[in-house]
């Protein structure tokens, strides 16, 4: 199994280099290109000549055009069958790759792997797997009502103990293992977010392709959320905030009547709103 990983970096900092070195010792990595999105001149220099490996490929792109730009210039800069695209804040294990790939083997119909991602607790990110975000869904998982064994939301429950590959509708753009046949056949990702809910996207037009999207919940990975997004947590929030709007305008409004359309955008700029003033009073 050959696997291109692409790496989009924004001030990422020192954890960087534990990625890079991680992913790196992964035997099927054939090609890491790492994408440097507008960070500061000379940030990433000293790590480079310190990893020297033939396998990375840096791209600049200044100015920092968002995730879903990024990653898909790092998928047209690489040629392997498997694409993987990581957050520089996840750390692989050395048989990671391996372990994803057993399940894409075993399954012809399977073009987007992930893994369950969980904190320096241990405790699993539940958008690890997730169902597509429905109006239903969505609202829901905002009230809490989803913790109700009768009603859905958003997140799929991981059994605890799970070990079989498990699908679903979506999984995380954190750790996301991805055939490049579908990903071309899905023209990538929608280059109209800029980050956030692009990763929903893209698992929605691979399924409509007919192919489906599983996560493996016996493959962990500590995720270390946030690590850019500390700098500009306000524009942060506003980039998620557009991209849910932008995914549920692109799939579901067309579905929705419209004073369910109007409740939804209403309860999204309050969200907003709200968090933006927490962010404020929080200095």
């Amino acid at each position: 199994m050959r696997v291109a990983a692409v790496v989009v970096n924004y001030h990422t900092g020192p954890l960087l280099g534990d990625c890079l070195r991680r992913v790196l010792a992964c035997p099927e990595l054939a090609e890491l290109v790492l994408v440097d999105n507008g960070s500061t001149p000379g940030e990433i220099d000293t790590l480079l000549a310190e990893l020297d490996d033939r396998r990375i490929v840096r791209l600049d792109l200044p100015g920092n055009p968002g995730f879903a730009v990024a990653c898909n210039r790092g998928a047209r800069a690489s040629q392997s069958p498997w694409l993987l695209f990581l957050n520089p804040d996840c750390l692989v294990e050395p048989d990671t790759l391996e372990r994803l790939g057993r399940s894409a083997r075993a399954n012809e119909r399977l073009a987007i792997a992930g893994a369950v991602l969980v904190d320096s607790q241990g405790r699993p990110d539940p958008a690890s797997l997730r169902r597509d975000p429905l109006p239903a869904r969505a609202i829901a998982s905002a009230l809490g009502l989803d913790r109700f064994d009768a009603i859905d939301g958003v997140p799929m429950a991981i059994p605890a103990g799970a070990s079989a590959p498990i699908q679903g509708d979506a999984i995380s753009g954190a750790l996301m293992l991805v055939r490049r046949d579908a990903f071309n056949a899905a023209r990538g990702f929608d280059e109209g977010y800029f980050l956030h809910a692009e990763d929903l996207d893209l698992c929605r037009r691979v399924r409509e392709l007919g192919l489906e999207v599983w996560c493996d919940p016996g493959v962990r990975v500590v995720h270390v959320k946030g690590v850019s997004s500390r700098r500009r947590p306000l524009r942060v929030e506003l980039a998620k905030h557009r991209g849910l709007l932008r995914y549920f305008d692109k799939f579901d409004a067309p579905r929705t009547v419209w004073p369910l359309r109007v409740l939804i955008r209403l309860g999204a700029f309050a969200r907003l709103a709200l968090v933006m003033a927490r962010a404020v009073l929080r200095g």
